[in-house]
């Protein structure tokens, strides 16, 4: 199960009832007798596992902001595509099928659609799992970082670390399974529905009024070859 970083401190896990966070252990200071300071009490807790997590919705809008991406994820709308030759995924029968909340095709190019201003964005997920070792004495460590691709790019720039959305890293030390694997994903697949639903306003280069309507769609998944790490642990995994 996953849980916002905000719960309450005594919250337990609704799965396997282990609490969320650290006991504060008692503080062994005493005031010093030359000062009349109480010493210091840590009033936040902290989690027993963690993990980062940032919202697709607010990476998006700062790739946008970077110099051509806005342009290229326009490119669905000027693509010509070729009878018989699949030479990019919107080449595809799924992108060229797919339909948008209103009925229409998502990646809709047409002269008569409804909003010219509205920004259609195709998104592929991948998940690399992998472990290190800090040190020779010290045991490895696994863990997976999740993370999103845009579509619209050219394949060159496609999967430079730097145009990728990186939305979570597993927390370790092993890696998730599948059921605790799509359980730290649901924030994510909550947002990708809204994003598909509703879409956001956005401000951009070329709207830098926040004008811009964003809809995103997930159109596959895909696993990184360097996958490496491998668990033998059968522990569950309750984290912020």
């Amino acid at each position: 199960r996953a849980y916002p970083e905000n719960s309450p401190p005594d919250l337990t896990c609704s799965h396997c009832a282990i609490p969320l966070f650290k006991t504060p252990a008692p503080s062994s200071a005493t005031p010093s007798l030359l000062s009349s300071t109480a010493p210091k009490v840590e009033t936040k807790p902290k989690p027993v596992l963690q993990g980062p997590f940032l919202p697709l919705s607010t990476q998006i809008i700062e790739f946008l902001n970077r110099h051509g991406n806005e342009l290229a994820c326009e490119s669905y709308l000027t693509r010509k595509t070729v009878a018989g030759k699949l030479s990019d995924i919107h080449d595809g029968a799924i992108c060229q099928s797919l339909k948008a909340p209103d009925g229409r095709k998502f990646f809709d190019a047409a002269d008569d659609r409804p909003d010219h201003d509205e920004l259609r964005i195709g998104l592929c997920f991948g998940e690399d799992g992998f472990s290190f070792t800090r040190t020779n004495d010290a045991g490895s460590h696994s863990t997976g970082a999740a993370s999103f691709c845009v579509t619209a790019l050219p394949q060159h720039k496609r999967y430079k670390p730097r145009n990728l959305l990186l939305t979570s890293l597993g927390p370790g030390p092993h890696e998730e399974t599948c059921d605790e694997f799509q359980r730290t994903m649901a924030a994510t697949v909550t947002e990708l529905l809204m994003l598909y639903d509703d879409g956001i306003l956005a401000k951009t280069p070329k709207f830098p009024n926040g004008m811009i309507s964003i809809q995103i769609i997930w159109l596959s998944i895909h696993a990184f070859l360097e996958r490496r790490a491998s668990s033998s642990s059968d522990s569950h995994l309750c984290l912020l």
